[in-house]
């Protein structure tokens, strides 16, 4: 059986288009129409991995919005050997689409979605499933002649892995006209690439879908060598898409080190959480970290014990403070649509963030995406009669809408603060 399948060579890696996704009652029209085009850094991981025996190629439909007919007729033009396809839930509609209507390779799944609902996914036509990591084990599988079923791997080391190419895709896609436009007064590319650092969150926020909960980190070495690789490729700037970066004080102020002891100049920005203090806040602006992203979400006390953010407001005060000191701008994450939050706090949130110097906050509508804490207690307390994801991905349909877990007129509420909001700071 190995010996027939290594006549065959193709393998596409993609990512699923956004058309007939579940619709989005969270994020304000404004947000939709992304500032950065971001590279698929999850099939490009895969891809790193895989042998040089094979011909791999990324179709990143996400990225170009594809529409699902034009995706499959890019699939058959490649006429790929083997599909892998990296999916997460709102995109199960398109995921259906494609394993029922694209004919001949064998097709692979992985991806956030697949962590909860591998099973599902085998029921809707995949031959092969990938839970967790698939930086290694892809590339086994495809030369152990891909199997069916349910394949697992978990990198508990993730130092070891390779950093990751981004030459399966043109550099000059992920530029946007804008920051090409801008870039050329200044002789440069304009690109700002993303990497990681680390894999996870150890945090429990109540309305919070990430699956993975435990912190895997690469080391300052590692972290920076990847840096100098997004530069040699031809990165402006770099942008660390961590969800929590620093929440180890010594790996970070590590980063830090490892840029100038390299003596890198260069911008670079960070997510990460609200746990900073002087001596981290002055190793990140020295070592060139102009911005850092931070999931807020709330200015009220009660309103943070209830998501269980683990935060206060006297620490988020602090925090702002000390990246005001070292000249560190904020871009701000807030959630709009709690049980206990009251009209008065929603009519002064705009003046408590400038209050607070934030002069890039984004606004979300709190919103039960599938497998949260937030959305199993809607089901526990009877708002939710049904497990409407379930439903969903076992039978997916187009632009599927989980009901409003509030009245409509609060919902229309939430969407006027959130325009409101918006207005007091980018117009």
């Amino acid at each position: 059986m190995a010996e027939e399948f290594m006549k065959k060579k193709k393998v596409m890696l993609m990512t699923l288009p956004k058309k007939g996704q579940v619709k989005d009652f969270t994020t304000p029209r404004f947000y939709q129409e992304n500032p950065v085009r971001y590279m698929p850094l999850g099939i490009l991981a895969v891809a790193t991995g895989i042998s040089s025996y094979f011909e791999v190629k990324i179709l990143d439909a996400d990225s170009w919005d594809y529409a699902i007919e034009e995706t499959i007729e890019k699939i058959h033009e490649f006429a790929p050997d083997v599909l892998g396809i990296s999916a997460v839930t709102r995109k199960v509609y398109a995921l259906a689409e494609i394993l029922k209507r694209v004919k001949g390779p064998i097709k692979a799944v992985g991806g956030p979605h697949t962590t909860i609902y591998a099973e599902e996914v085998l029921k809707l036509g995949a031959d092969a499933v990938f839970q967790y990591d698939g930086d290694r084990n892809f590339n086994e599988w495809l030369l152990s002649g891909c199997p069916g079923g349910v394949f697992r791997d978990y990198i508990e080391k993730i130092d070891s892995l390779p950093i990751i190419r981004r030459d399966f895709v043109n550099l000059g896609d992920y530029i946007l006209d804008s920051q090409k436009a801008k870039a050329t007064l200044f002789k440069k590319s304009g690109a700002r690439l993303a990497m990681f650092s680390s894999k996870g969150c150890p945090f429990h926020c109540i309305f919070c879908d990430v699956q993975e909960k435990k912190f895997r980190s690469f080391s300052p070495r590692r972290v920076v060598g990847e840096m100098e690789y997004l530069l040699d490729y031809g990165a402006d700037a770099v942008h660390i898409l961590d969800d929590c970066f620093n929440i180890i004080k010594e790996r970070a102020v590590g980063v830090c080190e490892e840029i100038k002891r390299r003596n890198l100049n260069f911008p670079w920005s960070c997510r990460g959480r609200i746990i900073l203090d002087d001596s981290v806040a002055a190793a990140l602006k020295s070592a060139g970290c102009h911005r850092f992203h931070v999931g807020i979400e709330s200015l009220d006390s009660d309103v943070l014990k209830w998501m269980n953010k683990g935060i206060t407001v006297d620490a988020i005060k602090k925090f702002c403070d000390i990246c005001h000191k070292h000249e560190i701008e904020i871009v701000a994450y807030f959630v709009l649509g709690s049980p206990l939050e009251t009209r008065e706090y929603r009519e002064k949130l705009a003046d408590m963030i400038k209050d607070l110097g934030i002069r890039y906050p984004f606004f979300n509508i709190l919103y039960p995406a599938a497998n949260t804490a937030y959305y199993r207690g809607l089901i526990a307390d009877g708002t939710y009669k049904r497990d409407y994801w379930r439903e969903f991905v076992e039978n997916p349909t187009p632009d599927y809408e989980i009901p409003l877990p509030r009245s409509l007129g609060l919902q229309e509420e939430l969407e006027e603060t959130a325009a409101r909001c918006i207005k007091a700071f980018f117009e």
